[in-house]
């Protein structure tokens, strides 16, 4: 089942509103001939908001989290939105690609599954705006690539492997913008950096803190502790060991014992 676009976690909506706003912005270029513009639009929003952003940071959602979970099924609902809006769109200029997708999409009720040109271009949907909302999640994207740049910097000289091998804190000021941004984010900022710890510190930073950054900010970027928990790659104090000599995080042992309970 979809999940209504006002119960979805913030950064499930904050796609589905970009995706809206792309869809404006592609109706008016068909509707101008501007095919150029249908083109670099698309491809900016796929490579960036879509892959770069969203299913990069929502992956551990969609593969860790129980199959049927409210947050796995978030993140699917914005996942089908994107590609339903996405193949209507580019049906015009990528015809038989997108009758192909078409073909192997599970379909809404009212929509003619037969064919994709039986069905109406998308039209921008004002539930699907969240403007302050998404303000709020661009300005945090805007200043992340300061902290990517941080854990990155530290693969090359190997002090972690992946990212998720890294514990962070990031320094400034209480009335650096980023900073600002970054505790309101508190909750979500392991999350969204993929590391297994992030914190905020308005301490002085540390001797040897990456500081080439565009936002004021400093990061600290160091191995992260405990265990690796075989299941989701995240770090934990409290790894469990399962029968089968699995080291499981509090998270993925709870998925474990609930799946396994369910096949008995």
């Amino acid at each position: 089942d979809m999940v209504p676009f006002d119960k979805m976690y913030d950064i499930d909506k904050w796609i589905v509103s970009e995706l809206n706003n792309l869809c404006e912005k592609v109706r008016r270029a068909y509707e101008t001939y501007e095919y150029h513009i249908i083109y670099h639009e698309v491809h900016d929003f796929c490579t960036n908001e879509l892959s770069k952003l969203y299913i990069d940071i929502t992956k551990d959602r969609v593969y860790v989290e129980e199959k049927d979970s409210f947050g796995r099924r978030s993140a699917q609902t914005a996942m089908y939105i994107c590609v339903n809006y996405l193949t209507r769109l580019l049906a015009p200029v990528l015809s038989y690609t997108a009758e192909e997708t078409w073909s192997y999409m599970p379909h809404l009720d009212g929509e003619n599954a037969e064919s994709v040109f039986l069905n109406d271009m998308p039209e921008y949907n004002e539930k699907y705006s969240c403007g302050e909302l998404s303000e709020k999640w661009n300005a945090l994207f805007a200043v992340r690539d300061d902290v990517m740049k941080a854990i990155e910097l530290a693969r090359v000289e190997k002090l972690v492997g992946k990212s998720l091998d890294a514990a962070i804190v990031i320094y400034g000021s209480h009335d650096n913008d980023a900073i600002k941004l970054f505790e309101e984010f508190s909750d979500d900022l392991k999350t969204v950096f993929i590391v297994s710890k992030a914190s905020v510190s308005e301490e002085p930073c540390p001797e040897g803190a990456f500081t080439d950054t565009a936002s004021g900010i400093a990061v600290e970027v160091s191995p992260s502790s405990g265990v690796k928990c075989d299941r989701c790659w995240y770090y934990s104090e409290d790894i469990k060991t399962d029968a089968d000599g699995q080291h499981l995080c509090p998270r993925c042992a709870a998925i474990v014992k609930k799946i396994s309970l369910g096949k008995k």
